[in-house]
């Protein structure tokens, strides 16, 4: 009985629970339905606008770096549009590399035997391996400059090589080959640890960057802001139909200070006279490899001539570079050496010792010193006597400071040393001496506007007699012609620069309005007496009249010159002395001063001398037709 009344007792489900069930219910709905409708309603533009875009492909139209031009506004670097294929991963879609490297092996191909080695050239530039070194979402380079029967094939066929794509392109077209290569430089894709860097200048990945000279140095006025092609596309990514189009605007042109007719007939007059005595049937110099010229406008600093010997052609860049072409044929040649081989300076040191004799007291105008063709400065460990010795084991008897500029005594230069030493002792004498070869710009970078210049290299020893006949430091050509410039230039030190203007770039190739001109500037005027100057000008001039180290090679020139021969010991047992030969033209009103090196190429005036005369005449006959 009780069991059937607590039976009777139990409540029946809550009606208020029932209802809450109910609106919670409805609430989700509710819910539901008004996401919807705000997706509809408020969001649906922007996701149609998103659904647009996904079907529309963004194709960026590189713009053409800014035109490298001489002097005479000729221009020597100017681009061509190409075709370039790209790879990117993509994880949306399914991609099947051997596959895409098959089917681009088959059309880049020239022959059925090739085919293997293109494959597998495109699956390491498609950089898909474990470990890829470049970033999935970076664009790789496949191949530059396809034809328009590539290009067509991949267009047609997008969806069997997904990821792939055929982009306008700008190529750097170095009109006249290895005509001053190692100054202009050259352009390649972005290295991979610089990346970031260049992304956030703005760069797109694919960009190609000035990486040497030039171009290098430039990279800021050259590079150009890059148009677009908005296109519209299918499932497979094939475009159906254009749907906008900016335009690139190019980079800015830089003017130089080299004439082009010039700057050539220094290059050739290097190669001639390396070929010359490299292939001579009597005593050839067969190590003799290379040369360097510098001619500056001692007045302002603006380099006339820049020359290298060997070269390299800059276009080898714009292709695949293999090992063999790299080693054989660029390697060695790549390095500007007017501006990073340093070399003894040998004789040429002469004047400035001379100078530094004169404004420390330790000689005057008219000192006389007797040279009887050796001189003791030092003892051996076990006390013999250390000569220094003339060149050819001369005796040129009383000498005044000009005619032992005339004739390179060293035996001069020694005593200068010598008394120096007496008077302030090794350590002081030493420093006095550089001291005075930076203020004329020795063992200094020069300033000039290539990234790649190199300062002297200062040896460690104290050896001041060795070293006032420049047999000691290691300077560069480029330093070398700031050097005789400042002497011609009656002590001011201009810096040297090679981009005398900037010009307004255009797409059409039409020359714009200038933006940028270069003024000369000082970076130090010598501390030294104009009279004592003048002494040595005098010294120098007199190098190439009757008796002079540098009479026979400079003969027949129609105007009075003032140069400095010098042989500088190689150091290195069993091969030639270095060719060094410095000057400056007219002597009474200097335009050009001029710095040549010749390593391993014997004495200077036989070798660089003739080297010498060519600039000098070459400048005659195209600034000076008259």
């Amino acid at each position: 009985m009780n069991s059937m009344r607590k039976v009777k007792e139990k409540k029946p489900i809550s009606i208020s629970r029932i209802n809450l069930l109910f609106f919670l219910v409805f609430m989700l709905f509710a819910s539901i339905i008004i996401r919807l409708a705000f997706v509809q309603l408020v969001e649906g533009e922007e996701y149609k606008e998103l659904a647009a875009s996904n079907r529309t492909k963004t194709i960026p139209f590189t713009a053409p770096r800014g035109l490298i031009k001489d002097a005479s506004h000729e221009v020597l670097v100017n681009n061509k549009t190409v075709w370039t294929i790209t790879f990117q991963i993509q994880e949306e879609r399914v991609q099947d590399f051997e596959q895409i490297a098959d089917i681009l092996a088959e059309i880049l191909a020239k022959s059925e035997d090739d085919k293997l080695k293109v494959k597998k050239d495109v699956l390491n530039s498609m950089d898909v391996g474990p470990g890829y070194r470049a970033s999935k979402y970076i664009p790789r380079i496949i191949k530059v400059d396809v034809d328009d029967k590539i290009r067509a094939y991949i267009e047609e066929h997008k969806s069997t090589v997904p990821g792939v794509e055929v982009i306008p392109d700008q190529m750097r077209n170095y009109i006249y080959n290895d005509f001053m290569a190692q100054v202009l430089g050259y352009s390649r894709s972005i290295p991979n640890d610089e990346l970031t860097y260049y992304q956030a200048l703005g760069y797109k990945l694919t960009d190609r960057v000035g990486r040497y000279g030039l171009e290098k140095q430039y990279e800021s006025v050259l590079h150009g802001k890059d148009g677009e092609y908005i296109v519209e596309v299918n499932s497979d990514y094939e475009k159906i139909a254009q749907k906008a189009f900016s335009n690139p605007i190019s980079g800015n042109n830089i003017i130089l200070t080299i004439d082009k007719e010039f700057q050539e007939r220094v290059e050739k007059a290097l190669e001639e006279k390396i070929t010359e005595i490299k292939n001579r049937p009597v005593k050839p110099m067969v190590d003799v490899e290379k040369g360097m010229a510098v001619v500056l406008n001692p007045k302002t600093g603006a380099v006339l001539a820049m020359a290298n010997y060997p070269r390299f052609d800059p276009n080898w860049f714009n292709g695949t570079i293999t090992q063999e072409l790299y080693t054989n044929y660029i390697m060695p040649y790549e390095t500007n050496g007017t501006i990073s081989g340093r070399y003894p300076i040998g004789s040429t040191a002469k004047p400035l010792t001379v100078l530094v004799g004169l404004e420390e007291d330790i000689i005057t105008i008219n000192t006389v010193i007797n040279d009887t063709g050796r001189i003791q400065y030092d003892r051996k460990a076990n006390g013999d006597p250390i000569y220094m010795k003339n060149y050819g084991n001369h005796v040129y008897g009383t000498l005044t400071l000009q005619k032992a500029l005339q004739k390179s005594s060293n035996i001069f230069m020694a005593e200068i040393a010598l008394r120096m030493r007496k008077q302030f002792g090794i350590n002081e004498t030493m420093e006095k001496m550089r001291y005075y070869d930076r203020m004329f710009g020795l063992g200094e970078k020069t300033g000039v506007d290539l990234l790649e210049e190199l300062p002297g290299n200062i040896s460690s020893a104290m050896n001041y007699v060795q070293h006032s006949i420049g047999q000691h430091d290691t300077f560069t050509a480029m330093q070398l012609a700031q050097y005789v410039s400042t002497i011609a230039n009656n002590g001011y030190r201009m810096e040297p620069y090679l981009v005398q203007a900037i010009e307004e770039g255009s797409v059409t190739g039409i020359s714009g309005k200038i933006i940028y001109h270069h003024e000369p500037k000082v970076l130090n005027k010598a501390e030294v007496s104009l009279k004592n100057l003048k002494a040595v000008q005098e010294g120098m001039h007199m190098v190439t009249q009757l008796g002079g180290t540098a009479y026979y090679p400079l003969t027949g020139l129609p105007i009075e010159v003032a140069a400095k021969t010098g042989t500088a010991q190689s150091g290195i047992r069993d091969k030639d002395d270095h060719a060094v030969f410095i000057g400056y033209a007219p002597y009474e009103d200097p335009e050009i001063a001029f710095a040549i090196i010749i390593p391993y190429g014997g004495t200077g005036g036989a070798t660089a001398g003739p080297i010498a005369k060519e600039i000098i005449e070459a400048y005659l006959e195209i600034y000076h037709e008259d």
